[in-house]
Protein backbone atom coordinates (compact mmCIF):
# COMPACT_ATOMS: atom_id res chain seq x y z
CA UNK A 1 0.00 0.00 0.00
CA UNK A 2 2.73 2.48 0.93
CA UNK A 3 4.62 2.00 -2.27
CA UNK A 4 1.40 2.60 -4.56
CA UNK A 5 0.74 5.72 -2.22
CA UNK A 6 4.36 6.65 -3.43
CA UNK A 7 4.17 5.69 -7.11
CA UNK A 8 0.44 8.13 -6.98
CA UNK A 9 2.74 11.20 -5.40
CA UNK A 10 5.65 10.42 -8.05
CA UNK A 11 3.16 10.30 -10.86
CA UNK A 12 3.38 14.62 -10.28
CA UNK A 13 7.13 13.82 -12.18
CA UNK A 14 5.06 13.33 -15.58
CA UNK A 15 3.81 16.78 -15.50
CA UNK A 16 7.56 18.90 -16.82
CA UNK A 17 7.76 17.13 -19.84
CA UNK A 18 4.10 17.35 -20.66
CA UNK A 19 4.51 20.98 -19.74
CA UNK A 20 7.30 21.53 -22.08
CA UNK A 21 5.18 19.63 -24.79
CA UNK A 22 2.11 22.17 -24.44
CA UNK A 23 4.94 25.06 -24.42
CA UNK A 24 6.20 23.70 -27.91
CA UNK A 25 3.02 23.39 -29.48
CA UNK A 26 1.80 27.20 -27.94
CA UNK A 27 5.04 28.58 -29.46
CA UNK A 28 4.78 26.99 -32.42
CA UNK A 29 1.48 28.39 -33.24
CA UNK A 30 1.71 31.21 -35.86
CA UNK A 31 0.28 34.64 -34.85
CA UNK A 32 -1.86 36.74 -37.18
CA UNK A 33 0.40 39.45 -37.95
CA UNK A 34 -0.97 43.15 -38.13
CA UNK A 35 -0.82 43.83 -42.31
CA UNK A 36 -1.53 47.43 -43.75
CA UNK A 37 -4.74 47.19 -44.78
CA UNK A 38 -5.07 49.46 -47.78
CA UNK A 39 -6.98 48.47 -50.21
CA UNK A 40 -11.04 47.45 -50.84
CA UNK A 41 -11.56 43.95 -48.98
CA UNK A 42 -13.63 41.41 -50.28
CA UNK A 43 -17.58 40.80 -48.69
CA UNK A 44 -17.52 39.61 -46.05
CA UNK A 45 -20.89 37.76 -44.18
CA UNK A 46 -20.16 37.28 -40.73
CA UNK A 47 -22.29 34.76 -38.93
CA UNK A 48 -23.11 34.30 -35.36
CA UNK A 49 -24.64 31.30 -34.52
CA UNK A 50 -26.92 32.05 -31.25
CA UNK A 51 -29.22 30.40 -28.71
CA UNK A 52 -30.38 31.84 -25.98
CA UNK A 53 -27.46 34.10 -26.15
CA UNK A 54 -29.51 37.66 -25.49
CA UNK A 55 -26.97 38.83 -22.93
CA UNK A 56 -24.17 37.89 -24.93
CA UNK A 57 -25.06 39.83 -28.22
CA UNK A 58 -25.71 43.01 -26.49
CA UNK A 59 -21.80 43.00 -25.86
CA UNK A 60 -20.96 41.18 -29.08
CA UNK A 61 -22.77 42.94 -31.78
CA UNK A 62 -21.50 46.71 -30.75
CA UNK A 63 -18.38 45.13 -30.95
CA UNK A 64 -18.71 44.14 -34.77
CA UNK A 65 -20.56 47.65 -35.31
CA UNK A 66 -17.56 49.18 -34.93
CA UNK A 67 -15.17 47.09 -36.76
CA UNK A 68 -13.17 49.30 -39.54
CA UNK A 69 -13.82 47.27 -42.65
CA UNK A 70 -12.70 48.51 -46.05
CA UNK A 71 -15.57 46.69 -48.08
CA UNK A 72 -19.11 45.18 -47.97
CA UNK A 73 -20.25 43.34 -44.81
CA UNK A 74 -23.38 41.79 -43.18
CA UNK A 75 -24.23 40.18 -39.53
CA UNK A 76 -26.27 37.76 -39.40
CA UNK A 77 -27.30 36.30 -36.36
CA UNK A 78 -29.28 32.72 -36.75
CA UNK A 79 -31.55 32.54 -33.76
CA UNK A 80 -31.54 28.45 -33.24
CA UNK A 81 -35.24 28.49 -31.72
CA UNK A 82 -34.11 30.74 -28.93
CA UNK A 83 -36.18 30.76 -25.31
CA UNK A 84 -34.77 34.50 -24.93
CA UNK A 85 -35.01 37.76 -26.42
CA UNK A 86 -31.91 36.23 -28.53
CA UNK A 87 -33.78 37.73 -31.75
CA UNK A 88 -35.03 41.23 -30.43
CA UNK A 89 -31.56 42.37 -29.12
CA UNK A 90 -30.38 41.27 -32.82
CA UNK A 91 -32.59 43.43 -34.15
CA UNK A 92 -32.13 46.11 -32.15
CA UNK A 93 -28.76 46.43 -32.88
CA UNK A 94 -29.77 46.00 -36.86
CA UNK A 95 -28.63 42.75 -37.38
CA UNK A 96 -30.01 40.24 -40.26
CA UNK A 97 -31.45 37.52 -38.28
CA UNK A 98 -32.54 34.10 -39.41
CA UNK A 99 -35.24 32.72 -36.93
CA UNK A 100 -35.23 28.74 -37.07
CA UNK A 101 -37.54 26.19 -35.95
CA UNK A 102 -37.02 23.02 -34.06
CA UNK A 103 -33.91 21.20 -34.49
CA UNK A 104 -33.84 19.24 -37.64
CA UNK A 105 -33.50 15.48 -37.32
CA UNK A 106 -30.40 14.15 -37.94
CA UNK A 107 -28.31 17.31 -37.05
CA UNK A 108 -26.50 18.64 -34.13
CA UNK A 109 -27.46 22.61 -32.90
CA UNK A 110 -24.54 24.06 -33.89
CA UNK A 111 -23.37 23.12 -36.98
CA UNK A 112 -27.40 22.92 -38.42
CA UNK A 113 -27.01 27.33 -37.58
CA UNK A 114 -23.74 27.77 -38.77
CA UNK A 115 -24.82 26.14 -42.26
CA UNK A 116 -28.52 28.17 -42.37
CA UNK A 117 -26.61 31.23 -41.72
CA UNK A 118 -24.10 30.19 -44.69
CA UNK A 119 -26.93 29.53 -47.11
CA UNK A 120 -28.38 33.10 -46.78
CA UNK A 121 -25.11 34.68 -46.78
CA UNK A 122 -23.99 36.80 -49.71
CA UNK A 123 -20.49 37.34 -48.43
CA UNK A 124 -16.97 36.38 -50.60
CA UNK A 125 -15.66 35.27 -46.96
CA UNK A 126 -17.55 33.72 -44.22
CA UNK A 127 -17.05 34.08 -40.48
CA UNK A 128 -18.23 32.06 -38.35
CA UNK A 129 -18.36 33.22 -34.85
CA UNK A 130 -19.78 33.01 -30.82
CA UNK A 131 -21.99 35.09 -29.61
CA UNK A 132 -20.03 35.54 -26.21
CA UNK A 133 -16.94 36.76 -28.44
CA UNK A 134 -16.16 40.36 -28.71
CA UNK A 135 -13.82 41.69 -31.73
CA UNK A 136 -10.77 44.85 -32.35
CA UNK A 137 -12.37 47.08 -34.55
CA UNK A 138 -9.45 46.22 -37.24
CA UNK A 139 -9.14 42.47 -36.54
CA UNK A 140 -11.46 41.30 -39.37
CA UNK A 141 -10.17 43.65 -41.80
CA UNK A 142 -6.39 42.32 -40.62
CA UNK A 143 -7.53 38.85 -40.76
CA UNK A 144 -8.96 38.91 -44.21
CA UNK A 145 -5.72 40.87 -45.35
CA UNK A 146 -3.65 37.64 -43.75
CA UNK A 147 -5.31 34.80 -45.17
CA UNK A 148 -5.34 36.98 -49.15
CA UNK A 149 -1.43 37.37 -48.45
CA UNK A 150 -0.85 33.91 -47.26
CA UNK A 151 -2.95 31.88 -49.77
CA UNK A 152 -4.97 30.68 -47.37
CA UNK A 153 -8.57 29.04 -47.71
CA UNK A 154 -9.34 30.13 -44.78
CA UNK A 155 -7.74 30.16 -41.01
CA UNK A 156 -9.11 29.88 -37.57
CA UNK A 157 -7.88 31.64 -34.51
CA UNK A 158 -7.33 30.95 -30.60
CA UNK A 159 -8.79 33.87 -28.50
CA UNK A 160 -7.89 35.85 -25.68
CA UNK A 161 -9.36 34.24 -22.89
CA UNK A 162 -11.51 36.81 -20.49
CA UNK A 163 -12.36 35.28 -17.12
CA UNK A 164 -15.21 35.86 -14.50
CA UNK A 165 -13.30 35.37 -11.75
CA UNK A 166 -11.07 33.28 -9.69
CA UNK A 167 -12.98 29.49 -10.74
CA UNK A 168 -12.53 29.74 -14.26
CA UNK A 169 -9.30 31.22 -14.24
CA UNK A 170 -8.01 27.94 -12.27
CA UNK A 171 -10.23 25.60 -14.29
CA UNK A 172 -9.66 27.11 -17.34
CA UNK A 173 -5.80 27.45 -16.90
CA UNK A 174 -5.53 23.54 -16.75
CA UNK A 175 -7.89 23.06 -19.30
CA UNK A 176 -6.16 25.28 -21.71
CA UNK A 177 -2.51 23.59 -20.93
CA UNK A 178 -4.18 19.79 -21.01
CA UNK A 179 -5.15 20.94 -24.18
CA UNK A 180 -2.17 22.02 -25.97
CA UNK A 181 -0.11 19.32 -23.91
CA UNK A 182 -1.91 16.87 -26.12
CA UNK A 183 -2.29 18.41 -29.62
CA UNK A 184 0.15 16.68 -31.82
CA UNK A 185 2.82 18.26 -33.45
CA UNK A 186 0.57 18.58 -37.08
CA UNK A 187 -2.89 18.41 -35.60
CA UNK A 188 -6.32 19.23 -37.81
CA UNK A 189 -7.88 21.39 -34.38
CA UNK A 190 -9.93 24.66 -35.98
CA UNK A 191 -11.90 26.52 -32.72
CA UNK A 192 -15.28 27.26 -33.45
CA UNK A 193 -15.05 30.67 -31.82
CA UNK A 194 -13.52 31.62 -34.70
CA UNK A 195 -13.76 30.22 -38.38
CA UNK A 196 -13.24 31.96 -41.31
CA UNK A 197 -13.58 30.22 -44.54
CA UNK A 198 -13.73 31.61 -48.46
CA UNK A 199 -17.74 31.23 -49.85
CA UNK A 200 -15.96 28.13 -52.42
CA UNK A 201 -14.46 26.71 -50.29
CA UNK A 202 -17.57 26.27 -47.64
CA UNK A 203 -19.56 25.18 -50.66
CA UNK A 204 -17.23 23.09 -52.57
CA UNK A 205 -16.19 21.38 -49.46
CA UNK A 206 -19.81 21.23 -47.85
CA UNK A 207 -19.05 22.68 -44.91
CA UNK A 208 -20.82 22.39 -41.73
CA UNK A 209 -23.07 20.27 -43.55
CA UNK A 210 -20.18 17.55 -43.49
CA UNK A 211 -20.49 17.35 -39.98
CA UNK A 212 -23.75 18.08 -39.26
CA UNK A 213 -23.99 14.60 -36.49
CA UNK A 214 -20.49 15.99 -34.92
CA UNK A 215 -20.98 17.74 -31.29
CA UNK A 216 -16.93 18.99 -31.54
CA UNK A 217 -18.35 20.11 -35.10
CA UNK A 218 -15.11 22.55 -35.18
CA UNK A 219 -12.66 19.59 -34.50
CA UNK A 220 -14.79 17.19 -37.41
CA UNK A 221 -14.68 20.42 -39.75
CA UNK A 222 -10.83 20.98 -39.43
CA UNK A 223 -10.35 17.09 -39.81
CA UNK A 224 -12.88 17.07 -43.04
CA UNK A 225 -10.83 20.01 -44.56
CA UNK A 226 -7.39 18.46 -44.27
CA UNK A 227 -8.41 15.26 -45.70
CA UNK A 228 -10.20 18.14 -48.91
CA UNK A 229 -6.81 19.10 -49.16
CA UNK A 230 -7.71 22.96 -47.86
CA UNK A 231 -5.10 25.04 -46.23
CA UNK A 232 -7.22 26.27 -42.78
CA UNK A 233 -4.52 26.63 -40.09
CA UNK A 234 -5.09 27.99 -36.64
CA UNK A 235 -3.53 30.70 -35.42
CA UNK A 236 -3.24 32.95 -32.47
CA UNK A 237 -5.21 35.70 -31.95
CA UNK A 238 -5.51 37.84 -28.89
CA UNK A 239 -5.37 40.56 -30.69
CA UNK A 240 -8.05 40.03 -32.75
CA UNK A 241 -10.83 39.02 -30.39
CA UNK A 242 -11.58 38.11 -27.49
CA UNK A 243 -14.26 35.39 -25.60
CA UNK A 244 -15.83 34.96 -22.43
CA UNK A 245 -16.89 31.33 -22.18
CA UNK A 246 -19.03 30.61 -19.27
CA UNK A 247 -21.08 32.71 -17.71
CA UNK A 248 -21.29 30.69 -14.64
CA UNK A 249 -19.65 28.08 -12.90
CA UNK A 250 -22.78 25.42 -13.66
CA UNK A 251 -22.36 26.12 -17.14
CA UNK A 252 -18.34 25.88 -17.07
CA UNK A 253 -19.01 22.37 -15.41
CA UNK A 254 -21.66 21.19 -18.46
CA UNK A 255 -19.42 22.81 -21.10
CA UNK A 256 -15.96 21.18 -19.88
CA UNK A 257 -17.71 17.97 -19.64
CA UNK A 258 -18.92 18.04 -23.02
CA UNK A 259 -15.39 19.10 -24.49
CA UNK A 260 -13.37 16.58 -22.23
CA UNK A 261 -16.04 13.64 -22.93
CA UNK A 262 -16.37 14.01 -27.22
CA UNK A 263 -12.49 14.76 -27.55
CA UNK A 264 -12.19 11.21 -26.67
CA UNK A 265 -13.06 10.45 -30.21
CA UNK A 266 -11.28 12.90 -32.09
CA UNK A 267 -8.07 12.35 -30.32
CA UNK A 268 -7.67 9.11 -28.60
CA UNK A 269 -3.73 9.25 -27.73
CA UNK A 270 -4.38 13.22 -26.66
CA UNK A 271 -7.12 12.50 -24.67
CA UNK A 272 -4.50 10.25 -22.90
CA UNK A 273 -1.94 12.59 -22.50
CA UNK A 274 -4.44 15.32 -21.51
CA UNK A 275 -5.73 13.56 -18.59
CA UNK A 276 -2.08 12.46 -17.75
CA UNK A 277 -0.99 15.92 -17.73
CA UNK A 278 -4.41 16.96 -15.63
CA UNK A 279 -3.91 14.00 -13.26
CA UNK A 280 -0.39 14.71 -12.72
CA UNK A 281 -1.21 18.66 -11.61
CA UNK A 282 -3.72 16.84 -9.15
CA UNK A 283 -1.19 14.44 -7.76
CA UNK A 284 -0.73 17.35 -4.88
CA UNK A 285 -4.14 17.17 -3.29
CA UNK A 286 -3.67 13.03 -3.81
CA UNK A 287 -0.31 13.25 -1.72
CA UNK A 288 -2.10 15.20 1.06
CA UNK A 289 -4.65 12.28 1.69
CA UNK A 290 -1.58 10.26 1.55
CA UNK A 291 -0.23 12.25 4.68
CA UNK A 292 -2.93 12.74 6.60
CA UNK A 293 -3.63 8.75 6.38
CA UNK A 294 0.08 8.25 7.66
CA UNK A 295 0.64 6.76 4.18
CA UNK A 296 3.34 9.38 3.19
CA UNK A 297 5.91 11.60 4.87
CA UNK A 298 4.78 15.19 4.70
CA UNK A 299 7.84 16.25 2.21
CA UNK A 300 6.21 15.04 -0.68
CA UNK A 301 3.41 17.37 -0.16
CA UNK A 302 6.40 20.84 -1.42
CA UNK A 303 7.55 17.88 -3.85
CA UNK A 304 4.76 17.46 -5.37
CA UNK A 305 3.18 21.07 -5.22
CA UNK A 306 5.85 22.41 -6.37
CA UNK A 307 6.29 20.81 -9.45
CA UNK A 308 2.57 21.36 -10.29
CA UNK A 309 3.01 24.97 -9.48
CA UNK A 310 6.64 25.23 -11.91
CA UNK A 311 4.68 23.16 -15.01
CA UNK A 312 1.07 25.21 -15.04
CA UNK A 313 3.33 28.80 -14.07
CA UNK A 314 2.99 30.30 -17.79
CA UNK A 315 -0.23 29.41 -18.71
CA UNK A 316 -1.34 30.96 -15.44
CA UNK A 317 0.36 34.03 -16.53
CA UNK A 318 -1.20 33.97 -19.50
CA UNK A 319 -4.24 33.78 -17.30
CA UNK A 320 -4.06 37.12 -15.59
CA UNK A 321 -1.31 35.81 -12.97
CA UNK A 322 1.23 33.66 -12.67
CA UNK A 323 0.42 33.44 -8.89
CA UNK A 324 -2.50 31.57 -9.84
CA UNK A 325 -0.21 28.31 -10.64
CA UNK A 326 -0.39 28.27 -6.76
CA UNK A 327 -3.65 26.61 -6.97
CA UNK A 328 -3.22 24.64 -9.86
CA UNK A 329 -4.49 21.23 -8.47
CA UNK A 330 -7.53 22.81 -7.65
CA UNK A 331 -8.17 23.75 -11.38
CA UNK A 332 -7.03 20.52 -12.55
CA UNK A 333 -9.61 18.82 -10.18
CA UNK A 334 -12.50 20.60 -11.08
CA UNK A 335 -11.51 19.56 -14.84
CA UNK A 336 -10.70 15.83 -14.05
CA UNK A 337 -13.99 15.70 -12.80
CA UNK A 338 -16.27 17.61 -15.19
CA UNK A 339 -14.53 15.04 -17.82
CA UNK A 340 -15.52 11.91 -15.90
CA UNK A 341 -19.15 12.99 -14.98
CA UNK A 342 -19.26 13.55 -19.02
CA UNK A 343 -17.79 10.44 -19.59
CA UNK A 344 -19.85 8.66 -17.45
CA UNK A 345 -23.20 10.71 -19.26
CA UNK A 346 -22.11 9.33 -22.70
CA UNK A 347 -21.85 5.72 -21.47
CA UNK A 348 -24.93 6.01 -19.74
CA UNK A 349 -26.57 7.81 -23.00
CA UNK A 350 -27.98 10.21 -20.40
CA UNK A 351 -26.34 13.34 -22.49
CA UNK A 352 -24.93 16.56 -21.45
CA UNK A 353 -27.17 19.68 -20.52
CA UNK A 354 -26.14 22.48 -22.53
CA UNK A 355 -27.95 25.47 -24.41
CA UNK A 356 -31.64 24.20 -22.97
CA UNK A 357 -30.53 21.35 -24.76
CA UNK A 358 -29.42 17.81 -24.14
CA UNK A 359 -26.56 16.81 -26.47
Amino acid sequence: MLDSWKRTAAFSFLAPPLALRAERRYRATRTVTAASIGQVLPSLSIIIPARNEAENLQRLLPSLQAIIYPGQYEIIVVDDNSEDATAVVAQIHHARVLSLGPLTAGWYGKPNACHQGAQIAQGEWLLFTDADTVHHPEGVAHVIRYAADNGLDGLSLWLKQETRGLSDRLALTAAFAGLFAGLPPKHTHLNGQYILLRRDVYVTSNGFAAVRQEALEDVALGHHLKKGGYQVPILHGSRIAAVRMYANDRQMWHGLSRLSADSLRWSGLSSVLTVIFITALMSPLLTIAGVLGGRLRWPWIPVTWGTAVASIWPWSRRFGSGWLACFAPVGALFVQLAGVWGLINRVLGRGIPWKGRTV
